[in-house]
């Protein structure tokens, strides 16, 4: 929120099962996030959009974020108009835009077509599994590319016991189950997600 005047972007990448959409919405959701900017998106792309589709959805999303009424007419709109509405819209406007699970470079570069050129400290948030998407995202200083790694297997095993065994005081693993439960959290290779998946069917 100190960061540059102009847009700028921060990208998460790393594979399924690291979090990277969980990680992007607690900072959507903050606050402190919702104090500062003046309006938000939630954008999920995924391998197969359109591109009216996802204009219209932004400007939809834009519009009631602040509870103004959205324009009439925006489903039948060609892209050239529904450019004209997003831009003409978030003019001066300091937002926040998150593109989740995108997977070719080329759709960030059309949304930033799309977009007016002053960002007013505006960030777009991008989620995705490619590393070429998240470097072709960048287009200023204050960029970001934050790579999730998987858990450390010592994290991992203390993840999965604090889930798994929370009636448990110290949320450890009874002995008779140790053996068995590491094998299952190797199986997780350090997906948190899978952890918390795993844990969740073995909580006791």
């Amino acid at each position: 929120m100190n960061g540059d005047s102009r847009l700028s972007t921060i990208s998460v990448v790393g594979m399924g099962g690291l979090g990277r959409t969980i990680l992007v919405k607690k900072v959507y959701d903050s606050q402190q996030v919702k104090k500062h900017f003046q309006t938000f998106a939630w954008i999920t792309v995924s391998q197969s959009f359109k591109p009216e589709d996802l204009l219209g959805s932004m400007i939809n999303q834009f519009f009631e974020e602040k509870k103004d009424p959205s324009p009439q007419g925006v489903d039948v709109m060609t892209q050239v108009g529904l450019i004209k509405v997003l831009r003409r819209y978030l003019h001066n406007k300091r937002y926040v835009l998150v593109l989740d699970d995108v997977w070719q470079a080329h759709v960030w570069n059309f949304i930033r077509n799309a977009l007016p050129p002053s960002g007013n400290g505006s960030w777009v948030m991008i989620t995705t599994r490619k590393g070429d998407v998240a470097s072709s995202s960048r287009i200023g200083p204050s960029d970001h590319i934050y790579n999730l790694q998987p858990l450390h297997p010592k994290e991992a095993w203390s993840f999965f016991c604090r889930k798994a065994f929370q009636s448990n005081e110290e949320n450890s693993c009874p002995h008779e189950l140790e053996k068995l439960s590491r094998s299952f959290v190797n199986k997780c290779r350090g997906l948190p997600l899978a952890i918390v998946t795993l844990s969740s069917l073995l909580s006791i």
